[in-house]
């Protein structure tokens, strides 16, 4: 497995310390950073490469296929196509994006019509003109698994995995953004082998953080950082040791006061379950 995360300090325009500051962390695995000169992003690539460290993600996040506003939508859809041109360029394993929304205030947010068969079939259609207008060969696009816009469950992702039908489009798995109820917490290693099970041939990319519950007079389920929740993350990273070794965990929402923390726990509960991190062996302690 590869594990990757934020980097807190350093220029990114000086690739050799932004490398050796993934190896000093134990990380094989990067967020791919934006950098607007051609020839800068060849020789990036080439570094990381010579680094055996691997881009994990292109961002294409919350930009909305699915916009109310005709004109707003195409370029959106357009915007997307250029991302993941782009992340084709720089090699990344996949280019995440959102499913459509039809809430049209800005970003993509939650709207009833949200999970409509309408929306499936859009966005299945959407993702197939994407993919044959771009036709990437290594990266993957895929779609952030999320509670309030499309896919929101691993039957659905599957569904939408088979209707789209490209070998362009894969999976990227965060299972604490679809932990959408006290069974999902609190049996959240049955809910994520079901993830597996059903999408795991095609996961590429997976984030790493964590999850709450608190029992107030109305249950509320939140975020927290890597380490510091209930996620069955045994359950978790024996899933990922089954899947291709170039596969990604990305670190991701904490800060650079919670990262060792976070590094810690993950890295001594894949220990304990006599699992490795490519890369670990470089990792300085904090």
């Amino acid at each position: 497995m590869r594990l990757g995360g934020p980097i807190f300090e350093g220029d990114i325009r000086d690739t050799a310390e932004w490398i050796r500051r993934h190896r000093r962390l134990g990380f094989s695995a990067a967020y791919s950073p934006y950098i607007a000169d051609p020839a800068e992003r060849q020789e990036f690539k080439h570094a990381l490469r010579e680094a055996d460290i691997v881009l994990a993600e292109f961002g294409a996040y919350c930009i909305n296929i699915s916009h109310p506003d005709a004109q707003r939508r195409e370029e959106n859809i357009a915007e997307i196509a250029r991302r993941l041109r782009r992340a084709e360029e720089m090699g990344a394993r996949c280019c995440v994006m959102h499913g459509g929304s039809y809430n049209g205030s800005g970003c993509v947010k939650a709207h009833p019509e949200n999970f409509s068969e309408r929306n499936v079939e859009h966005n299945v259609r959407t993702i197939q003109r994407i993919l044959d207008e771009v036709r990437p060969e290594q990266t993957k696009l895929v779609l952030e698994t999320e509670s309030y816009v499309l896919p929101d469950s691993p039957d659905l992702y599957l569904h939408m995995l088979k209707a789209i039908d490209r070998p362009g489009f894969a999976v990227h798995l965060d299972p604490v953004n679809i932990t959408l109820s006290p069974r999902r917490v609190y049996h959240s290693g049955d809910f994520i082998r079901d993830c597996f099970t059903q999408l795991g041939p095609y996961i590429v990319s997976c984030h790493a953080k964590d999850t709450n519950l608190v029992d107030h007079a109305t249950v509320q389920i939140t975020e927290t950082y890597l380490g510091n929740g209930t996620l069955d993350y045994g359950a978790y990273l024996t899933e990922l040791g089954r899947l291709h070794p170039d596969t990604t965990l990305m670190i991701e929402h904490l800060n650079a006061e919670q990262l060792p923390s976070a590094l810690r726990y993950v890295f001594g509960k894949a220990a304990a379950l006599g699992l490795a991190f490519k890369g670990a062996e470089s990792r300085e302690p904090l």
